[in-house]
Parts: structure tokens; sequence; C-alpha cells
């Protein structure tokens, strides 16, 4: 095996999870998992999702003895700005209309490290979700969502929040699902330098690899992508990023994984100087 801990799960506390913990940290246990992290979405600064990630705080403290090697974790997206400002003023994001003018957005992170960490939370998997720039923020037009994912995660790969980055150049449209090389090396090289000068690790996402929206081409040059960070000195995390039905999806990366180089040996799991 090249893959040993799962460090992106989601459980029913989040919003578009169902997920029980109970039947995660069993399933955990039953493939043989050395560590595994429950990271329920922290998407909004509004009472709904700051009860999500209490209720999955909460959950986790409770089972912890059940299942010592359970982890209690985060998944953070950032959100533009003026959305933010709107929440904290009015407590909801009901009524939010996005600007029509909104260009080179700066973001916002729904909770300050403080905040979490008051929560229990030990790390957190941070991720772009969606465009932030331009009149239609989160359209499907290629170049511009690409430009605001480079910048999201180069933001995020300085941030003092994120531990993982998370599933980099995700897309839920699936713009560039078809070949990778779309995005400029130059980006991933900057990424690369960013993740690396600020110690950060980054996720192999098992989207990528069993998702049907993938072609076997990207499939293979995103496990490059990956093996290339690792050859540069970066660390790499695995996770499945399960909301449903927690199945063991590894033999399937894996495939693409050996396939690119990787070994038993040269995946990373998080240590206690990497957690909160």
């Amino acid at each position: 095996m090249i893959i040993h801990s799962d460090w992106h799960i989601h459980s029913e506390n989040s919003y578009d999870a169902s997920n029980p913990i109970t039947v995660i940290g069993d399933q955990a246990n039953t493939q043989g998992l050395r560590c595994f992290g429950i990271t329920d979405h922290a998407n909004l600064n509004d009472d709904k999702f700051r009860k999500n990630i209490e209720d999955s705080a909460e959950n986790v403290k409770h089972l912890q003895a059940k299942y010592p090697n359970m982890v209690l974790g985060v998944e953070l997206t950032p959100i533009e700005r003026p959305l933010y400002d709107y929440i904290c003023k009015y407590g909801t994001r009901e009524g939010y209309a996005v600007p029509a003018t909104m260009v080179d957005c700066d973001f916002a992170i729904a909770y300050t490290k403080e905040e979490l960490m008051a929560l229990g939370m030990r790390y957190a998997v941070a991720a772009a979700h969606w465009s932030l720039i331009g009149p239609n923020a989160r359209g499907g037009d290629l170049k511009q969502s690409i430009e605001s994912w480079h910048y999201q995660q180069m933001k995020l790969a300085c941030d003092e929040r994120t531990t993982i980055l998370g599933h980099p150049w995700w897309n839920g449209k699936g713009i560039w699902y078809e070949d990778f090389s779309v995005i400029p090396r130059t980006m991933n090289l900057e990424l690369a330098a960013a993740l690396k000068e600020n110690g950060k690790y980054v996720e192999c996402n098992s989207h990528f690899f069993t998702r049907a929206k993938t072609t076997e081409k990207f499939r293979h040059q995103y496990a490059e992508f990956l093996r290339e960070l690792f050859e540069m000195g970066i660390s790499i995390t695995y996770g499945s990023d399960s909301h449903h039905n927690y199945d063991d999806l590894r033999p399937k990366v894996e495939e693409y994984l050996s396939a690119a180089g990787f070994a038993d040996g040269d995946f990373s799991e998080l240590s206690e100087k990497d957690l909160w």
C-alpha cells in the first residue's frame, strides 16, 4: 500500500454529507488506517455553519476514546470578502448579490485559527471551491477560473490556517478535466515554491482519480503533477473527501500513483508538530 491515512473525510455534520462518524470510524479501522481526520465544512460565517462545526467537534470529542486514531480537523473555503462582510452585518447570506463589478476580489475565511482551536480543531484542509473573480463569480469561464483558482491557492499556501492545501485544481464543473496541461506550468511552479516556503502539505484527493468527469489522460497527468511536487520536497497527504458511503478508494487511486512513481513510504501523515 502507498496510502495509510486519510486526512479529509466529511461526516453528517457537513451540510452536504451523510456519513455517521461511527461508520467512518468503523470503516477506517476495517481499512487499517493508521490515522483519519474528520474535516467538516466551515464555509460561511453564519450561525448554520458554526452550528455544523460545533456539532462536529462535539461528536468527535465524544467518540475519541473509541477511535483514538481519529483527529478533529476542518475544511476551510475562501469566500468573497463582500459576502463575508454581508453576513457579518446581517447574520445571513439571504438577500446577498454578487457585485457585478467584482474583479480580483479579496477573499475571507469564515473563522480565525484561534476560533477553530477553541473548538478543538487540530488542523485545517483549506481549498478553493469556486471562482471569486469576474462579473459571474461562480461561472465556468476557463481562463477566468484558472486565474481565480491560482490566486486563491497561492494565498492559501501562505495562510497560517492552512495545514493541507486541499484538492489543488479541483473544479466542480470539471472545466479542465480533459487535459491538465491547460493549467500553465508557471502557475504550478509558483504554487510549489509557496507551499515549500511555508511548509504546507498538499493533498492527493481521491476525486481526481475516481470521478467520471476526469479522463484517463487527466488522471495520469494529475498523478505526475503530484509526483513532481513530491520530488520538489513537498509532503503529500491523502484525502478521500468522502461525503457518503465511506468506501476504500485507495486501490483505484494507487493504480495512478504507482504509474507516476509513488511507492510505500512516499505519502505523509500529520505528526504532533503539524497539529495545532
